[in-house]
């Protein structure tokens, strides 16, 4: 029985909280990215994106049958609660582990104070970090690629404590195991072998250049032998050589291990029988192969014969990019290759994040958005202010952050105390952040952040943190070691760099990580299905809008006769091949020769099939309800001529071919009797739509492809699903405690959009009752009766439910443009306070930019004749010193807002810097003849005229504005004196 000393219950103590936080702080279904996709895939042992994780899946498929939850998602999720908790004990652990390397065994109660303090302090300070905690509480790859990085790295610590012993190699061997076992989750354990071949060779070797080398010769050929060695190649040579040959290699193996012991030569064996072990552990991916030749509902690539399986192992789908050169691209925003390399790759896409993790994130703890700052929240001084800090502040608050600062100062004290052991940790560090950068070579934009990638660097800049604190709590000892009382001042400052570290880290980032209450991938998919008619058809954009609705239909059976056919796949073969003949089938006409021939290649044969000049770009399509005519235009250019100047697109993109193809065989009555109902998901671009614009028609989450021309909404169906498909299904929506990231509040807004078409439309009708007024405060009610309000009672009835569903003061419009219009459609509806109000709100908010400044002083003027407040907005919008950009500016708002007098008078201050202003001559002339003056508006012809004589355009204006002023003095009684 394992006897429970202090140093156990401390882990127990860290593996225990962080396992109860992660667990209330969980997603409560499936979220969005690849989540829906792996919860699916490990209930129906299916087939995800390339290049697998079978492992993952595996173990996925166990908790996915546990009692924990009535959802499946949720099950998988607990397996990423659990592995992050195991990995923060881990974490503990080797901290522990690498002080004992530091300062020797624990053999006082302040040793221990030092050791486990500095355990508590890293470790908790892991858990609680941005990204850590992310990846903690959803069915994802990198909690359990985190736990397999942990437990390797705490192997070779416990070896290197007892590589004396005779039987020592057994920690390497199940170090071996781990790894192959962890390249089923994620590549990510690979990069440790480094950091664990410095550990083997400082604990055997005094340093020497000569082994030094050899060492670092040996970890090249052991990187090369499982990374491409064992992962690649091993596979590859069953799709070049044949079937048996990977079984042969691996006895090949067995028979060297085999050959080694019996003749003593032990670190041959030691290493044969690692690299069995990682086979054998590896082996798991077996579980890709086998499960896709059962054709699985999802089966990725379809690597159900040797060759596609190689492919999908080494993600050709994805294609390459060379880590050399730098990706830049001539981005205008960098001035070179390099600075692109540093500004962007090194310093946005990981230094950034490390700062986040330890310093803060901009924004935190309420707001979570794309390419946010860093700001200093786990600071002493964040503690002091209520608001964002500033200025001086700010840097204050840098210099004065905890975390970071314990991770400078261990990081500093390892160095000084043994530089092996540092050597070590710095290896861990860059192989697992550095390295990913250098090996990924990123392009601008990246379409989410991508700091879940970098936790094995924040785990080693967590191991400095506990050191840190050691060194901390070491120093303070040192000075109180002759008190009694030195235990309970250094027990004192363990207590109180916990506070200062984790306990605010965790304060901090709870809002921001917690997934609680967070249903809008689930509900939001939900209706996107449900918003299609039976055996529907839904083009979609990309994985937000595909993986979840994929969990929906594969685990828990949401109507499976809508087929989804996600855009960015349809440009493989393979997918197009799935689509076209697995149930529900989709109409393709291509065969499966054909789509191998011509759509999965991309020769110079197989691009001229995609061939669309500006001659086969008007399409006509006949269907039952008429025929189609429209322009589909080419979607990127390849030049077919070395001397080509016009870069205008003159390409289809493969999904584009099979779009419209698809809309040919669906409406082909040979081909298909009954046409299907095809949609576009909201969130797929116009540049995705092959120009279908004017024939899509509006009906909930989807445009519908009509064949009849500019029917934008089909009031009945977006009536019908917003009100009755999608109830039950806008769960959290209104509860300020639930958090959502900046992707999923945008997702929100395509919720406000279909209420406030849905209002516009009936808001535009002839309606017999002006009155507005609502004859029930109950939105249920007002629904029940809904068709016995008036037209305008009607959209006031929409607007209304909008806001119970998506309140404005919970889920605040991040344009505040769009929330002033929505204010202008109740000033139509007779409701003019909620206009001001609304634009009172606006105006007050500190984040406007002058371009929006100036809208709003525009909306005071015209729609309220308040030149107080649009003053105010114009003063801050231009500045002290404005020139005639801004003056024209101003002008050209005011009179967009039919403010024609004040919009006059900025026009007239640009021509008082430049009477020769073209620009400005237009607006004011503009403004003359909405005002009605016909003498200012020939006036200022006049003197245009007079200083350009030559400008025969203006000269034939100002002729025919004089006979309009004589007739119009012509025609005018005159007063008598």
């Amino acid at each position: 029985m394992v006897k429970f000393d202090t140093n156990r219950w401390c882990a127990a103590f860290v593996f225990v909280v962080a396992l109860i936080v992660y667990a209330m702080s969980m997603a409560p279904s499936e979220s969005f990215w690849d989540c829906g996709e792996f919860a699916a895939c490990s209930y129906t042992l299916a087939v995800p994106h390339p290049p697998g994780t079978p492992m993952f899946l595996l173990l996925g498929r166990i908790f996915s049958l546990l009692p924990l939850s009535s959802d499946v998602a949720v099950r998988v999720t607990y397996m990423s609660v659990l592995a992050s908790a195991l990995a923060i004990m881990l974490a503990y652990l080797i901290i522990v582990r690498v002080m004992r390397m530091l300062r020797g065994p624990e053999q006082t109660t302040m040793d221990r104070i030092i050791a486990y303090g500095g355990g508590i302090v890293g470790s908790l300070s892991l858990a609680w970090s941005y990204s850590m905690w992310f990846n903690a509480v959803e069915s994802e790859v990198y909690a359990s690629s985190q736990f397999f990085t942990h437990i390797v790295v705490w192997l070779i610590l416990v070896w290197y404590e007892k590589a004396d012993e005779t039987d020592n190699g057994r920690w390497l061997l199940l170090i071996a195991y781990m790894m192959g076992l962890a390249i089923g989750v994620h590549l990510l354990n690979v990069l440790t072998i480094p950091a664990l071949a410095l550990v083997i060779y400082f604990r055997r070797r005094e340093f020497a250049m000569g082994s030094f080398i050899a060492m670092l010769a040996g970890t090249l050929m052991a990187l090369i032998l499982v990374y491409p060695g064992i992962v690649k190649w091993l596979p590859m040579s069953a799709s070049r050589i044949g079937a048996m040959a990977p079984l042969l290699i691996t006895l090949a193996v067995g028979a060297i291990m085999w050959w080694s012991v019996k003749n003593k030569h032990g670190i041959i064996a030691v290493a044969a029988a690692g690299a069995l072990l990682i086979i054998v552990g590896y082996s798991a991916m077996m579980e890709i192969y086998i499960r896709s030749g059962m054709n699985p509902g999802i089966d990725e690539n379809d690597p159900d014969t040797p060759a596609r399986f190689f492919s999908y192992l080494n993600r050709e789908q994805y294609g390459d990019r060379a880590i050399f050169p730098r990706y830049w691209n001539n981005d205008p925003e960098y001035h070179s290759a390099s600075d692109y390399f540093w500004r962007y790759q090194v310093n946005k896409m990981f230094n950034r994040y490390l700062f986040w993790q330890f310093i803060g994130r901009e924004g935190a703890p309420h707001n979570e958005f794309q390419d946010a700052g860093v700001s200093p929240k786990y600071s002493v001084v964040s503690l002091l202010s209520s608001g964002e800090l500033s200025g001086g502040a700010r840097w204050l608050g840098i210099i004065t952050c905890v975390p970071f600062l314990l991770g400078l100062a261990g990081f500093a004290y390892q160095f000084s105390k043994d530089k092996k052991s540092w050597f070590v940790i710095a290896t861990l560090f860059f192989m697992t952040g550095y390295a990913i950068i250098l090996y990924l070579n990123q392009d601008n934009p990246q379409p989410r952040e991508r700091d879940y990638s970098y936790v094995g660097a924040f785990f080693a800049f967590a191991i400095w943190i506990g050191i840190g604190a050691s060194a901390v709590i070491e120093w303070v000892a040192e000075r109180v070691k002759n008190l009694p009382s030195s235990n309970t001042l250094a027990l004192g400052t363990a207590g109180l760099l916990v506070l200062l570290s984790p306990v605010i880290m965790l304060a901090r980032n709870y809002e921001i990580d917690k997934r609680s209450g967070n249903h809008v991938a689930e509900d939001y998919s939900y209706n996107m299905l449900n918003s299609c008619a039976q055996n529907g058809i839904i083009f979609t954009n990309g994985d937000n809008d595909t993986f979840p609705v994929w969990f929906l239909q594969e685990v828990k059976h949401v109507r499976t006769d809508v087929r989804v056919a996600n855009l960015s796949l349809l440009n493989t073969g393979w997918y197009i091949k799935q689509m076209k003949n697995r149930e529900p089938k989709v109409p393709i006409s291509f065969t499966d020769s054909y789509i191998d021939r011509y759509l999965d290649e991309h020769d110079s044969e197989a691009l001229l099939k995609r061939y669309w000049p500006p001659e086969k770009q008007k399409v006509e399509l006949n269907t039952p309800d008429g025929k189609m005519v429209w322009t589909m235009p080419a979607a990127m250019f390849i030049p077919i001529s070395q001397d080509q100047k016009d870069r205008q697109n003159n390409f289809l993109r493969v999904q584009d071919i099979l779009i419209l193809d698809i809309l040919r065989t669906n409406f082909d009555p040979s081909k298909t009797p009954v046409p299907r109902p095809i949609y576009f998901a909201v969130t797929c671009a116009n540049s995705n739509m092959i120009g279908l614009r004017d024939f899509l028609t509006f009906e909930g989450l989807v445009f519908r492809i009509n064949p009849h021309k500019n029917v934008p909404m089909d009031a009945d169906a977006v009536r019908r699903n917003f009100f009755t498909t999608f109830n039950g299904h806008f769960r959290g929506i209104n509860d300020p405690n639930v958090h959502y990231d900046d992707n999923i509040e945008k997702l929100l807004q395509n919720y406000r959009s279909g209420f406030l078409q849905l209002a516009y439309y009936y808001s535009t009708l002839p309606d017999s009752a002006p009155q507005a007024e609502l004859p029930s405060k109950s939105t249920d009610e007002l629904i029940r009766n809904f068709d016995k309000l008036s037209n305008r009672q009607k959209a006031l009835a929409v607007m209304q439910r909008m806001e119970e569903a998506i309140p404005e003061a919970v889920r605040p419009i991040s344009n505040p443009e769009l929330s002033v219009q929505i204010g202008r459609m109740y000033s139509d509806l007779g409701k003019p306070d909620e206009y001001r109000r609304r634009l009172e709100t606006a105006s007050s908010r500190p984040d406007l930019r002058p371009e929006q400044q100036l809208r709003l002083a525009a909306y005071w003027a015209s729609s309220f004749n308040d030149m107080t407040k649009a003053n105010k907005l114009i003063a801050d919008a231009i500045g002290e010193n404005p020139g005639t950009d801004q003056y024209y500016t101003v002008g050209r708002e005011m009179y967009s807002a039919g403010a024609y007098s004040i919009a006059a008078d900025y026009f007239k201050k640009c021509l008082a810097l430049n009477q020769d202003d073209g620009q400005a001559i237009g607006g004011l002339l503009q403004c003359y003849q909405n005002m009605g003056d016909a003498a200012g508006a020939e006036s200022l012809l006049d003197g245009w005229v007079t200083r350009h004589p030559n400008d025969k355009s203006a000269k034939q204006r100002l002729d025919q504005l004089r006979g309009h002023v004589a007739t119009s003095d012509t025609n005018t009684p005159r007063s008598v004196n």
